[in-house]
């Protein structure tokens, strides 16, 4: 049966399965693009309703909630172990047509840009971000403040990159200008985007290890997973996937499991553990709170079988924590985890 010929009713059930699939922690590559697709069957249904219907199904949440998946997991929609930069631009794309003032698709959208040397239109994307970073509501999509300093050296380097393109193509018109009448030399252009070049290329990359932070560039990380310590376990998030390494085996994870472990080594130990309550945003609720202790230990007990596929020494113990079951790192093996410098977290908190 096609999409279009499926009840509404049927849609809803059919996204309720989905999201039951994806907290369980077992879903197929393709649950990420079966959700998104969902909901814009639902969201394209109740647009041609009328106003007290489109009300009665929710459909302003239901926008909310299509944004939401096209920003948090349009990268991986082809598959969740890889990242796809073109599906990324065409889910960040699409989410600004269901929210045309998103900021953070905007910057997303800019960084893509500027990283295919499409300077002008990266810098219309990162103007836009930041012009619409002013008055945007929902904090789930805001820059945070690392992203509005990258926001503001890509904009700066955009803009000089089309000076520059622009101050060579005068040198077209030498019959024209006199020698007195020449605009500056680009020296100063090439100066000033060296050093911001510089600064994006060696704080590219944050590397978290127990001792605290420090900035790093693309290359610091690739030499890391090539050489990585004995005895520490290596999760990588690079432009192409999520990695977990420990001596010479590795294992890529989908975002939800990568994001997980990275949140029990850098922000949980035996005195603070995680309950399910601190780590709701990787489950999909329906109501606050509303998560099941069964679903949370079968999603941590899925992470600890990918970690044991590559040999990780049981590094994620469980207790009972104000009467709720919880985990925490325990501290058997040491950690690095690198990541770009302006991600986003599901769990929002800066590392």
């Amino acid at each position: 049966m096609r999409r279009s010929e499926i009840t509404l009713d049927t849609l809803y059930n059919r996204k309720e399965q989905l999201l039951e699939e994806l907290n369980s922690g077992e879903a197929k590559d393709w649950i990420y693009h079966e959700i998104v697709g969902v909901y814009e069957e639902i969201c394209r249904r109740l647009s041609r309703c009328s106003i007290e219907e489109r009300k009665a199904h929710g459909f302003e949440h239901m926008k909310k909630e299509l944004v939401k998946y096209l920003i948090h997991y349009g990268t991986y929609l082809k598959t969740q172990l890889k990242k796809d930069e073109r599906m990324a631009k065409t889910a960040f794309q699409k989410a600004l047509r269901y929210d045309s003032e998103n900021p953070i698709a905007h910057y997303r959208l800019g960084f893509l840009a500027y990283k295919e040397k499409e300077y002008a239109t990266a810098q219309r994307y990162f103007e836009k971000a930041l012009g619409y970073q002013k008055g945007y509501s929902n904090p789930e999509f805001c820059l945070n403040e690392r992203q509005l300093y990258y926001a503001h050296l890509y904009l700066a380097n955009s803009a000089l990159f089309v000076a520059e393109k622009t101050y060579q193509s005068l040198e077209k018109f030498p019959d024209y200008i006199s020698d007195q009448e020449k605009p500056a030399e680009l020296s100063f252009l090439h100066e000033w985007l060296q050093r911001n070049e510089a600064i994006l290329t060696m704080q590219a990359f944050t590397k978290r290890t127990s001792s605290g932070k420090e900035y790093c560039s693309k290359e610091q990380c690739e030499q890391v997973m090539m050489d990585p310590p004995k005895n520490t376990v290596v999760l990588y998030f690079s432009d192409h996937e999520n990695v977990v390494s420990y001596h010479d085996r590795k294992v890529c994870l989908p975002r939800d499991p990568a994001e997980m472990l990275c949140y029990f080594l850098v922000k949980t130990n035996e005195a603070r553990p995680a309950t399910k309550y601190d780590m709701e945003a990787f489950f999909q609720l329906r109501r606050v709170g509303d998560i099941p202790t069964n679903t949370f230990v079968q999603k941590i007990r899925r992470l600890r079988e990918r970690l044991r596929y590559v040999q990780v020494p049981a590094l994620i113990d469980s207790c009972q924590f104000r009467g709720e079951t919880a985990y925490y790192y325990n501290g058997s093996v040491d950690y690095i985890v690198m990541y770009r410098s302006d991600y986003t977290f599901l769990f929002r908190d800066e590392l």
